[in-house]
C-alpha cells in the first residue's frame, strides 16, 4: 500500500513538471512571437512613413513648378512668354528640373506640366535627389478652388525610392481665404533602395494655416490629416494621422504631429517631434521606442 502511494505521488509530481515545462515553452513561444511582431511593426512604421514622405514630395515639386511657370493663380505677372501666346514654355526650375508648360497661352486649360530631372537626375539645394519625370495635368490654376491636378510618375525616383501610381490634388477654398487640398494616392507602388517592393494608397487633406492671402508658396504652411495602407512581402500596416502633421514650405520634412499604426493586433505611434526642422522621428511600440531617420 505504501509502495502504491509512493508511486502515485511520484507520477503526479512528474506530470505536474511536464505541464509546467509545456506551459513555459508556450509562454516563451508566445513572447517570442509577440516580440517579432513588435519588431515588424516598428520596421513597417518606419518604412511606410518614408513612403508617405516620398509621395508627398510631389506636392512640393508641383506647387513650386506651377508658381514658377505662371499657373499657380489666375495672375501670370512676369511670365511674358505666356502673354504672347507661345505654344509651350520651358525653363529650369529652382530644384534643377526642366519644366515644360503646354499650352502656354494664358487662360487655356487643361494644361500639362512636364517636370523632367533626366535619367541621371539632379540634387536640389535642400539635398533631395530626383530622377525621371512627372507628368502633371491641371484643369485650372493650381490655387484656384475646384482645380484638379493629376500627377503621373514616369521612371521617377526620390533619394533612391522609385515611385509609380497616380497622385491627385483638388483645391478647395477654405474659411479665412486659405487654399486647402484633398489628396489621393492610387495604385501606389514603391521600390525601396534596398530592393523591397510595396504598395501604397492613401488620402490626405492639406489645410493651409500660413501664407494665406499671398500669391507665393514660399511662406505656406499646412496641417495634414488622413490615413493610408502600406503592404508588401506578405505584411500590411495601416496608419491614421491623429495629431495633424505640420508641413512648411521652408522645411523638407514634417516638423510635428503623430501617426497611429496598426499591424495585426499591435498598435504603435510615430511622433515627428515638437516643431524642429529635421529628418528624425520616433516610433513607440509597447515598451520599445526607436528613433528613425527620414529619407528626405
Amino acid at each position: 500500500m505504501k509502495t502504491s502511494l509512493k508511486f502515485f505521488r511520484t507520477a503526479t509530481l512528474m506530470a505536474a513538471m511536464v505541464l509546467v515545462t509545456i506551459s513555459c515553452k508556450k509562454n516563451s513561444s508566445s513572447t517570442s512571437s509577440q516580440t517579432a511582431d513588435e519588431n515588424t511593426t516598428i520596421s513597417l512604421a518606419a518604412s511606410s512613413t518614408s513612403a508617405e514622405s516620398m509621395y508627398d514630395d510631389a506636392f512640393d515639386v508641383v506647387t513650386e513648378s506651377s508658381e514658377q511657370s505662371g499657373v499657380s493663380t489666375n495672375s501670370v505677372a512676369g511670365k511674358t512668354v505666356n502673354a504672347i501666346g507661345a505654344t509651350n514654355y520651358s525653363f529650369v526650375n529652382v530644384a534643377c528640373a526642366t519644366v515644360t508648360l503646354a499650352p502656354a497661352t494664358v487662360g487655356v486649360f487643361p494644361k500639362t506640366l512636364t517636370i523632367d530631372y533626366g535619367t541621371a537626375g539632379c540634387t536640389s539645394n535642400n539635398g533631395v535627389t530626383r530622377k525621371g519625370s512627372l507628368s502633371v495635368t491641371l484643369t485650372g490654376p493650381m490655387r484656384t478652388p475646384g482645380t484638379v491636378v493629376t500627377v503621373v510618375y514616369n521612371n521617377y525616383s526620390v533619394n533612391g525610392y522609385v515611385l509609380a501610381g497616380t497622385y491627385s490634388l483638388t483645391s478647395v477654398l477654405a474659411s479665412g481665404g486659405g487654399i486647402n487640398y484633398t489628396i489621393t494616392i492610387t495604385n501606389g507602388n514603391i521600390t525601396l533602395p534596398a530592393g523591397g517592393v510595396y504598395t501604397y494608397s492613401g488620402t490626405e487633406t492639406y489645410t493651409q494655416v500660413a501664407g494665406i492671402g499671398t500669391s507665393t508658396v514660399t511662406d505656406d504652411s499646412y496641417d495634414i490629416t488622413g490615413n493610408f495602407i502600406y503592404s508588401g512581402n506578405g505584411t500590411s500596416i495601416s496608419g491614421i494621422i491623429v495629431t495633424p502633421l505640420v508641413r512648411s514650405a521652408d522645411c523638407a520634412n514634417i516638423t510635428s504631429g503623430t501617426i497611429d499604426f496598426t499591424y495585426k493586433n499591435i498598435s504603435g505611434v510615430l511622433d515627428f517631434g515638437q516643431g524642429t526642422c529635421d529628418n528624425v522621428a520616433t516610433v513607440k511600440v509597447g515598451l520599445t521606442t526607436k528613433t528613425i531617420t527620414l529619407p528626405r
